[in-house]
């Protein structure tokens, strides 16, 4: 009899593992041994790891994004997985992906457990998060007082197995896929749109929750702020700006700066009170105004204004999160409900299946893994020690799920615990 498609399909099985994230952050004190971002728990004999990094023309010299560490003995798979069954793998790459396929990377493995020691401060040369003046670096966030424009937020991360197949685009490798996923992961929650993505001004308009903390009013003024002095710096491509331009962008940099000496004297946790947020807000449509009149004059869209508008939104729910033990009390229950949703696993399709491209990021270890160009083939007889697909969790430099980060370790080397020339992958659709 001959075989089927799914016999051989069946016969390319491989045991992965599942990595999922918490929905939120947590304080950078939280316990857990094994968590994306952060601050590495690194032994005091290991040095942070530095490479070179070109994020824009010029190569700089820095230390690497902390982007996960994992306690091995969180992760299942005795008797199968060819990991360690004890220690600590520590995870660091450059998060400047624009034009590289292989991202400088380290991973640095420990025989001892994730709690064994603790954080390890940020050294003073750490990359900014897509690197100096890269571009996908947050202009808004300031590196010299945001800890997180260099240290991604903290999640925990806990693990599932699963059977892993081999093929790039196919229905039956689809119904497979999505049959193990759904047995690790349950059947899915149905999809929803972002509630911050893509919104319009008018939406903006309706919602009055904004600004609920002077922290967003800090973020939002400075996003205006860095395009305002950006467009004055460098025109509209070799276009010289207009008299009526400079005066505009240099009434909005004004007002921008204004704000932020009120910011200044403010607790930035503390809320806003009903006559500030009415100004604010009429401020914020103001600047949107002007920059639709600005409109081919300079180089920043009103578009762009509003989109960080709903970055700053995200970006201040998760710093709560980080300090507030409930959150719900202090932050709109809409914005905090939006975000634990982006992370939930949506109701899969065949078709995702097929394309192994879900509408949640799928974090793995082991298996065959997936990305939208060759890497898996071509990293065939490595290992994969850790997937990460682009992901909300992280901000901007890769935070569109279209984007994949790999880790390849030969399998030798992985016998021999040498983790010295393990090779990163990034890939985008």
């Amino acid at each position: 009899m001959a075989r089927s498609e799914q016999d051989e399909l069946e016969e390319t099985a491989l045991p992965a593992v599942l990595v999922r994230r918490s929905d939120l952050p947590v304080p950078l004190s939280h316990p857990s041994r094994s968590f994306f971002g952060g601050l590495p728990k690194l032994p005091p004999q290991f040095d942070w790891p530095a490479a070179e990094v070109r994020a824009s023309e010029e190569l700089e010299a820095v230390a690497l994004t902390f982007v996960a560490q994992i306690d091995l003995a969180d992760v299942p798979g005795a008797g199968w997985s060819p990991l360690p069954t004890r220690g600590t793998l520590y995870f660091f790459c450059s998060s400047a992906f624009v034009g590289e396929g292989h991202p400088p990377c380290r991973v640095l493995y420990s025989p001892r457990d994730g709690g064994a020691y603790p954080d390890r401060a940020p050294p003073p040369d750490l990359m900014p998060l897509a690197g100096t003046n890269g571009d996908y670096q947050v202009k808004w966030l300031d590196p010299n007082q945001d800890l997180h424009s260099r240290v991604e937020f903290k999640y925990p991360i806990s693990f599932r197995p699963f059977r892993d197949f081999y093929f790039r685009e196919d229905a039956v490798g689809g119904e497979l896929m999505v049959r193990e996923l759904r047995k690790a992961l349950g059947p899915g929650e149905p999809h929803r749109n972002d509630l911050l993505k893509f919104r319009s001004v008018a939406e903006y308009g309706k919602d009055e929750d904004w600004p609920f903390n002077w922290l967003l009013i800090t973020f939002v003024v400075r996003s205006v702020l860095s395009h305002v002095q950006d467009d004055l710096k460098r025109g509209f491509y070799g276009k010289p700006l207009t008299a009526e331009s400079i005066v505009e962008l240099q009434h909005l940099r004004a007002g921008a700066v204004g704000w932020l000496e009120r910011c200044r004297a403010l607790t930035p946790m503390d809320d806003v009170d009903p006559d500030i947020k009415a100004s604010f807000r009429s401020w914020w449509f103001n600047v949107v105004h002007a920059y639709k009149k600005l409109d081919g004059q300079v180089r920043t869209y009103a578009r762009t204004i509003v989109d960080d508008l709903g970055n700053a939104i995200n970006h201040t729910v998760r710093c709560m999160a980080t300090h507030d033990t409930d959150i719900s009390d202090h932050a709109p229950s809409s914005y905090v409900t939006n975000l634990v949703r982006q992370n939930r696993w949506k109701t899969p399709s065949v078709d995702e299946g097929a394309r192994r491209h879900f509408r949640t990021a799928l974090h793995q270890m082991l298996g065959y893994g997936s990305g939208p160009q060759d890497s898996t083939e071509v990293h065939l007889e490595d290992v994969l020690l850790l997937q990460i697909q682009g992901d909300p969790a992280f901000f901007n430099w890769h935070a569109n799920i279209g984007g994949v980060l790999h880790f390849w370790i030969d399998r030798d080397a992985l016998v021999q615990r040498d983790f010295s020339n393990v090779v990163a992958t990034y890939e985008c659709d």
